[in-house]
Formats: C-alpha cells, sequence, structure tokens
C-alpha cells in the first residue's frame, strides 16, 4: 500500500469518527431537557427531632429525583446549603439500583436555602434552581410513631406464645425499647428515663367506636359486643389471624371456648408489660407512652395469639393453619417507595422457611446437648439416642426397611451426592449415566470422578426413558443417577421405572431426592424388587428445617463395601502406626463431630410433614401450578416452560419469560415494588435450561459468570406448603406493572431481551 494511500485512509477514518461523534453530541442536545425545580417544590417542610436520624424519619426527608423536574440519572447532583446545621444531603439509606439515590434530609431546626446544581458528562457543574427549606420541630411521640408503624414492626404488633413449647411470657415493654425506640438500624434512639408504658387489655366497647366511626349503618345489622368484639379485635390489628377461633376449637385444652374468654383470661398482663399465657385463644393489648416532652402516643393494638398445637398429640398443624407455624412469614421487608410489607416467598425451591416447632425443638435439645456416641454423662447419652432415633424416622419416612438399608447424615443433598461419588466410583473409567435434567450437584459430583453418559430430554423437557435405555445398552454402566423431581420444570421422574432399567442391566440407582421430599410421598421400595432404589439424598433446608442437616439412605451391604474420602474421628474400631479399621456404615460416612441441630430439625420436620399429609401437600401444589399458569397465560408475549396442559406430573415450579422482558430486570422489579421473591437464572442446572431456552452449546462461554443482567434466564416460582392462592393472585396483578418498569429498566442498562 503507497504511503498516500495509507494517508488517506487515515485520514477518512478520523473524518468518519468525528462526523460521528458530533452527530452523537447533536442527539444528545437535542435529546436532553433542561432541569429544574418543581414550582411545588421550591418550599419544602421538614421535621427534625435530635432522637432520630431525618434520613430514616418519613417526614424528615424528600429525595432530589421528586423536586427536580427532568431529572436526569445520568447526571451527577449536589446540594449546597447556606445554613448547614439545619439540612443534609445523603443517600437513600435502603438504596438499590433504579432508586432515588439522594435525599435531602433534616438536620437540625431552622431554615436554609438550598442551591441545588447539576453536572452532566464532562460539562461544567451548573445552578439549576434554589429551595427554601423550613425545618420544623417534631414530638418526641411522632419519632416513636414512625418508628412502630413507619418501620412496621410484626413482631411487636403481633405476639406468639406455645404453651406445649413452654414459651409462655413476653416482655413487651422491653421489645418496643429495643426494636422501636431504642434500635440503631433505624437511627432511633431514646433512654428508658425519657418515656414511661402503660399497659391495658382491649375491651368490647374499643370495637365498637371504631366500628361505630367507620361504618354506623352496619352496626345495626352487625351489632359488636359481648363476644364478637374479641373476634373483632383480631381483624382490627394489623396482622391478626382470621382463623383464630378455629385454632381454638382444634386444641380444646380446657372446657371453656375462645369466644367464652375475655383477654384478662387468656392472658396476664404486668404493669410492666410482661404477657403470660393463661388459656389458649387470642387477646389484644392497647399500649400507650408518654414521652418527657409532653407529648403522647396512645392505644396502640398488640394482638397475642396463645397456642397449644402439639404433633406429638396429634392435634395441630395440617393445610389449613400451616402459615401459623411458619417463621418470619410476617417479618416485614422494605420496599423501593420505603414502605414495608411482609414477604411473598416465591423461592421455596432454594431453601425454606424454619417450622416454628422445628426452631423451638433445635433450642430445647441445645439444653441437653452432649457429644455423641463418644461422652460418658447424661447429657451425652441423650444427645445420642435422639440422633440415632432420628435415623429410624428418615428411614421410615422414605419407606426403607432397616434390614436392608441405612441412613448417614450429611449437610446437605449436595454433600451428600458428592460423599456417595467419592465412595461410590472406584475409576475413572466408571461410567455413570445421568440426565440432562439434573441439578450440577447430581452431574459434576460425577464427572469429576469418572465418566458421565447422558439421557436427553424430551421437546416438552421431560426426561426420555428410550434415550436412557439406549445408553445402558450402548456402555457398561455401573450407576444411573437421577434426579426424582427436577427443580427448573418441577417435573417429577418415574425413578422406579428408571431403576426397573437399571437393573436389568446390571446397574445401581442413585436418586436427589432434594425437591421430592417436601412435596410428594416418596418410597424406596418399588412394587417389585426390581424398582426399588439403591440410594438417595436430600437436604432438610428444602423440607423447613434450614439447620445444614440431610441424608443420605442406601443399602448396608453396598455402602460397607466403600468408604468416602472423608476421614477422621468416629469412623474407625481402632488405629495402629500404620493401619486402620474401619466401622460399618452409617459410622463410617460421618467423620467428626456431627450436626446435632440439623439432625434435631431434621427429625422434627420429618414429624410435621408426616402430620400435615404429603398427599395433601401435593393437591394444593397442583391448584396453585394451575392457578399460575392459566394466569400467566393471559399475558401478551409469555414463553411458560415445560407442560403446561398437563401438569399432574410437575411439583410446585413453575418457570417463564416474557419475549420483550429481561428476566433479570424484571425479577428485580417484582421484589423491589411488591416484596414477591422468586428466582431468576439457570438454577444450578445450565444444560436443562440451555436446552429449554433452546441457546446452543457453542455460545454459552460468553455468558460465563451468570450474574450479568445480559446472561440468558428464567424466572422461577417454587411453591411452599404455606403459599397461598390469594399470593399468586398478588403476583399476577403485579406482574403487568412489573414488566413496564422492567422494560425502563433494561433500557436504561441497554440489556436487550434474551430471545
Amino acid at each position: 500500500m503507497s504511503k498516500k494511500l495509507a494517508t488517506f485512509m487515515r485520514s477518512g477514518v478520523a473524518l468518519l469518527v468525528a462526523f460521528v461523534m458530533v452527530l452523537s453530541l447533536n442527539t444528545n442536545v437535542k435529546a436532553a431537557k433542561k432541569a429544574s425545580i418543581y414550582a411545588t417544590n421550591k418550599k419544602i417542610t421538614l421535621k427534625y427531632n435530635s432522637h432520630a436520624d431525618g434520613a430514616y424519619i418519613m417526614s424528615g426527608n424528600q429525595g432530589l429525583e421528586s423536586i427536580i423536574k427532568n431529572y436526569n440519572k445520568k447526571a451527577k447532583y449536589s446540594v449546597k446549603f447556606k445554613n448547614s446545621k439545619v439540612a443534609k444531603v445523603v443517600k437513600n439509606p435502603t438504596y438499590k439500583e433504579g432508586d432515588d439515590k439522594t435525599w435531602i434530609a433534616s438536620k437540625g431546626v431552622g431554615s436554609t436555602k438550598a442551591y441545588v446544581y447539576e453536572k452532566v458528562g464532562k460539562a461544567k457543574k451548573k445552578k439549576i434552581g434554589t429551595i427554601k427549606i423550613n425545618v420544623e420541630p417534631m414530638t418526641m411521640s411522632e419519632v416513636a410513631e414512625d418508628a412502630i408503624w413507619g418501620h412496621y414492626q410484626s413482631s411487636i404488633n403481633n405476639v406468639y406464645l406455645y404453651k406445649h413449647l413452654n414459651i409462655l411470657s413476653y416482655n413487651l415493654g422491653e421489645n418496643i425499647h429495643n426494636k422501636s425506640l431504642n434500635n440503631p438500624s433505624i437511627k432511633v434512639h431514646f433512654d428508658k428515663d425519657e418515656y414511661s408504658i402503660s399497659y391495658r387489655y382491649s375491651t368490647p366497647e374499643d370495637f365498637q367506636i371504631d366500628f361505630e366511626d367507620e361504618a354506623s349503618a352496619d352496626a345495626s345489622s352487625n351489632p359488636v359486643g359481648g363476644d364478637l368484639a374479641l373476634d373483632a379485635s383480631a381483624n382490627a390489628s394489623s396482622n391478626a389471624s382470621a382463623d383464630a377461633s378455629a385454632n381454638a376449637s382444634a386444641n380444646p385444652t380446657s372446657n371453656t371456648t375462645e369466644e367464652e374468654l375475655k383477654p384478662e383470661d387468656i392472658i396476664s398482663l404486668s404493669d410492666d408489660g410482661i404477657i403470660t399465657a393463661k388459656e389458649v385463644g387470642t387477646a389484644g393489648v392497647y399500649y400507650s407512652i408518654k414521652f418527657s416532652d409532653g407529648s403522647e402516643l396512645n392505644d396502640n393494638y398488640v394482638s397475642v395469639y396463645v397456642q397449644d398445637t402439639s404433633i406429638e398429640t396429634g392435634i395441630g398443624i395440617n393445610m389449613d393453619n400451616v402459615r401459623d407455624h411458619i417463621v418470619g412469614l410476617d417479618t416485614p421487608v422494605e420496599l423501593a417507595d420505603g414502605s414495608k410489607i411482609p414477604m411473598i416467598n416465591f423461592d421455596n425451591a432454594s431453601t425454606t422457611p424454619a417450622f416454628k416447632e422445628v426452631q423451638a425443638k433445635v433450642n430445647e435439645e441445645l439444653n441437653m446437648y452432649g457429644s455423641i456416641g463418644r461422652g460418658f454423662s447424661q447429657k451425652s447419652n441423650h444427645s445420642t439416642d435422639v440422633y440415632n432415633e432420628v435415623r429410624q424416622k428418615v428411614l421410615d419416612y422414605v419407606g426403607a426397611d432397616s434390614e436392608h438399608y441405612t441412613c448417614f447424615y450429611v449437610n446437605s443433598t449436595t454433600d451428600g451426592l458428592n460423599k456417595l461419588a467419592s465412595a461410590l466410583v472406584e475409576s475413572k473409567n466408571d461410567i455413570v449415566c445421568a440426565t440432562r435434567i439434573e441439578h450440577h450437584a447430581n452431574d459434576l459430583s460425577w464427572r469429576e470422578r469418572c465418566k458421565v453418559v447422558y439421557a436427553e430430554v424430551d421437546d416438552k423437557g421431560r426426561v426420555d426413558y428410550d434415550s436412557m435405555e439406549k445408553m445402558l445398552k450402548k456402555y457398561k454402566v455401573k450407576y444411573v443417577t437421577v434426579t426424582a423431581a427436577s427443580n427448573v420444570t418441577g417435573y417429577v421422574t418415574d425413578v422406579h421405572r428408571v431403576a426397573k432399567m437399571a437393573h436389568k442391566y446390571g446397574a445401581k440407582i442413585i436418586v436427589d431426592c432434594a425437591q421430592i421430599v417436601a412435596h410428594r410421598k416418596f418410597s424406596m421400595l418399588g412394587e417389585t424388587p426390581e424398582e426399588n432404589i439403591d440410594f438417595i439424598a436430600f437436604s432438610a433446608h428444602k423440607m423447613y428445617s434450614p439447620f445444614g442437616g440431610g441424608a443420605v439412605v442406601g443399602l448396608s451391604e453396598e455402602l460397607n463395601k466403600h468408604i468416602p474420602t472423608f476421614y477422621g474421628g468416629g469412623t474407625i474400631t481402632i488405629v495402629g502406626d500404620d493401619w486402620q479399621h474401619y466401622k460399618d456404615a452409617p459410622a463410617r460416612y460421618e467423620a467428626g463431630s456431627p450436626n446435632y441441630p440439623g439432625v434435631v430439625g431434621l427429625g422434627k420436620a420429618i414429624d410435621i410433614m408426616s402430620e400435615v399429609g404429603l398427599d395433601k401437600v401435593q393437591e394444593h401444589e397442583k391448584v396453585l401450578n394451575k392457578r399460575l399458569i392459566d394466569g400467566l397465560k393471559k399475558l401478551d408475549n409469555i414463553i411458560i416452560y415445560g407442560d403446561s396442559e398437563n401438569i399432574d406430573d410437575r411439583v410446585g415450579v413453575v418457570t417463564f419469560n416474557f419475549t420483550d422482558v429481561n428476566t433479570q430486570c424484571l425479577a428485580q422489579e417484582l421484589s423491589q415494588m411488591g416484596g414477591v421473591a422468586t428466582r431468576r437464572g439457570a438454577f444450578c442446572a445450565h444444560p436443562y435450561v440451555w436446552r429449554l431456552m433452546n441457546i446452543p452449546d457453542d455460545q454459552l462461554e460468553s455468558f460465563e459468570g451468570c450474574a450479568d443482567a445480559k446472561t440468558p434466564g428464567m424466572i422461577r416460582v417454587s411453591f411452599g406448603i404455606y403459599n397461598t392462592e390469594e399470593e399468586v393472585d398478588k403476583l399476577l396483578e403485579l406482574l403487568p406493572k412489573a414488566i413496564e418498569k422492567a422494560k425502563v429498566e433494561q433500557t436504561r442498562l441497554d440489556v436487550i431481551p434474551e430471545y
């Protein structure tokens, strides 16, 4: 190439780049709108009290985004105060990507001018307006009201006492102080000598007044008084139990029914706010606070629920009242707008919340905790007995007879499958047949140790049993490993059919039971011996006991032939200088000090799931699946993965996408706008997800990391025992609004939908 031609080409490229830059600048200029202060915000009033940070008090701050007209999220805004003792600029304490990031907050009583500046790109900072700020004094009671109700404290406003768990008292005064009046997390700080609290029982007259004020016309047809007033108290409270009377009737611990009891019959209430359970029922308590500045916060209502539901007595937990037995369901989470509501948890395939009885049982057993198996004390003997009793519960729960099967404890399904793989695989040349539906735990644990061949899935995403048989015919397969239920589509595998097939070709079968044990009845035994399952693994944290427990159940004879690559105390009978003898299973698979709380929690969770009945759980999930799928079908541009017509072989899992919405943006909006927890991504089952999304393997390495909004993925809704049709309806109602916000966000982030 000649020097003249090269120079000419370089000049041409430079001119082209310059032209594009000018064009871009012109476009930006045309698109930009001048920022200014809204006329209604040129004067703002905030409040301040030294007992709280203005950034955390609703009347103590205002976001710049709501003040500035034509607010530019790509610009940087700053504020200069004439009197810096009155106001300050803070970052939104609950800021999340896309929120109003910068706030003006009160700092002291007085007035000041605030000069607001904008800086776009490399341009100079310019003043866009002036705000007159007046900060008025805030009374102590106003601070308290915001702390108690603005930062809604469910554990104060709803108190649960359990007679059968010996949880009989609650210090209301201490909880008001620690969770509302002196809570560092919401920057509120009162000393106890700055206020006093008085307490009283609710009365029928409290609710007569409320009803007469709100609906005097209804009062004549629905008189509130006497027995009905107590029921009204439950309805009047912020999160009262509609089934309180049903609970009491289901728990007949005395000859007096709840309707006949007064609050003082159900609980005792001391002058210093200690509530103590007396009888099963629902009671109301009011408290009023007087502050040293003379202000008062009167008649704050608390619902108290006294329960006596115990699975040992066969009374208690069922599908109608199970929500009352889940930890944290009424705990509020903060939304993008600063409001707080209880979260709707649709991420149960990842992990489940604890049963209250599981939590209480773990706490109870820790009082008698001692070393397992090797101690010489009453506590050690007790803990060892409990530890071994749970083994039998596990075997019974999965239909395994103790003559042929044993159970050893693990920390999770992943831990269990890795221990099995480390024990059973004897050579890199061993062949394991898995499926393309598997979770990584039931794939990587094998492919890192030996050769793995895979049965494919059909066009609906179900396991292709013909493909599996081809693998068994083609290769000398030692083990077949399959999931009992998919964490992506919820499909239930016919594991007994697979077992019969595996045994026909001389292989053993391992089943990943993580997604089945809390959803459907499972039995190691088939209708014939050929259909029996050889090994399973599952986690307790997916069945309402998130304390790190889990179990592997397997053939004792086979487990005794192998040993995992985990060694240590408790696994041996004797050790010499250069030799050792190992115990039989299960001990040889349980090196080191065990996770006793995990085992206790697992045992209690099994009790509860057995009490509720997995047949009832299965029917409940079918209802939720159908309601969600039917609702999703009404939305534009929807993709529902798996068979959405024949859903009988699906546990409570539904995955979906929209052709025009980025999944990460949508999942974030569902959480930030409505407190709806879903899962977004490929769910640790990448090969299966990529197949369902029709993404070829040779395109995948560009998505490495899987956390970026540009990475393909789905949204998963997975149901728990406690989810309701009303929660499904709330999700369906929220989706159109969340989709619109997600589209705005995906444009801002420049992330196109994946399809």
